[in-house]
């Protein structure tokens, strides 16, 4: 019985929360309501990231930081530009 009380005392707390949150909502001017929609997605994002989500995000960064080692080491080497497709393709031609 004890068990059942504190989880109802934790439903009744959401819904009380969730009043507020919707109370405060109707209050904002409406140009800043997509505004929190936008926050309440990335909570929800960060809240429901996965183990393999954050072993991408931390490979991702590992290149990032591998490629700013590289740049670092060979400060001579700047990326080619090239004003046209045509232009790239023939300097590829030959790799």
């Amino acid at each position: 019985m004890t068990i059942t009380r504190s989880a109802n005392r934790k439903t009744r707390a959401a819904t009380a929360a969730e009043g507020a949150v919707i109370a405060a909502l109707h209050k904002l001017p409406p140009q800043y309501v997509a505004e929190v929609l936008r926050y309440i997605e990335f909570l929800d994002y960060k809240i429901n990231v996965t183990g393999v989500d954050v072993a991408e995000e931390t490979a991702l960064w590992a290149a990032v930081e591998a490629n700013q080692e590289y740049k670092r080491r060979h400060p001579d080497e700047e990326l080619e530009v090239y004003e046209t497709g045509a232009d790239f393709l023939e300097a590829v031609k030959d790799l």
